[in-house]
């Protein structure tokens, strides 16, 4: 496959929320299976050091896709930073955090694949009183099937390496948290698309 299978994206934030809302907004494609998957990462906090962060994946996977067409897939991520990034921000005496996280998924198709960029804003949210940094990132991505991609089945899989930026209102200013995932070897497939 010489075009790269992304044409076009764009990121809209859909909000604060906990969990993905809204239907599928599939253009020209089939029905979507729903995939929602729970991976552990590791990554290096300012203050507490490397720490395990769980993040549920939820994405609508279309069935079918046909080479030429847009396809519009929103994704969710849930992220569970743990109780220690809880108690380094309370530390410091964070009240809110926000930021983005950018990812990729890897669209496998032919003996080939292809990355599809992910960037989804982190809304404002309070850090709690006690307990885990929670946060859910939402937002969509839009790409087009190039046409002449081969026909077959395209295997979805959730990239290894993400990385979140977090914005603080404390003294910690801004920072960044390279993640990824650990055990290395856990199963990041969300899905299959057969392309017709």
């Amino acid at each position: 496959m010489t075009e790269t299978l992304v044409r076009k994206r764009r990121f809209r934030g859909i909000g604060l929320a906990a969990l993905l809302a809204g239907a599928l907004a599939v253009v020209s494609a089939g029905p979507a299976a729903a995939a929602e998957k729970s991976l552990t990462y590791k990554g290096g906090f300012p203050l507490i050091g490397d720490q395990q962060v769980t993040v549920v994946v939820k994405a609508d996977i279309p069935a079918t896709a046909t080479a030429g067409t847009p396809v519009s897939v929103p994704f969710s991520l849930d992220v569970d930073a743990g109780q220690a990034a809880g108690d380094g921000l309370r530390l410091v005496g964070a009240t809110k955090v926000s930021g983005t996280i950018k990812s990729q998924v890897n669209v496998a198709i032919a003996g080939q694949s292809v990355a599809i960029p992910i960037d989804l804003p982190i809304p404002e949210t309070p850090v709690p009183a006690e307990g885990s940094l929670k946060f859910t990132a939402q937002g969509q991505v839009d790409f087009t099937v190039p046409a002449g991609t081969p026909a077959g089945e395209a295997t979805s899989s959730v990239d290894a390496a993400a990385t979140t930026h977090v914005v603080t209102d404390s003294g910690l200013g801004e920072f960044d948290v390279a993640l990824t995932l650990d055990p290395p070897d856990q199963d990041a497939t969300l899905g299959t698309t057969t392309v017709g």
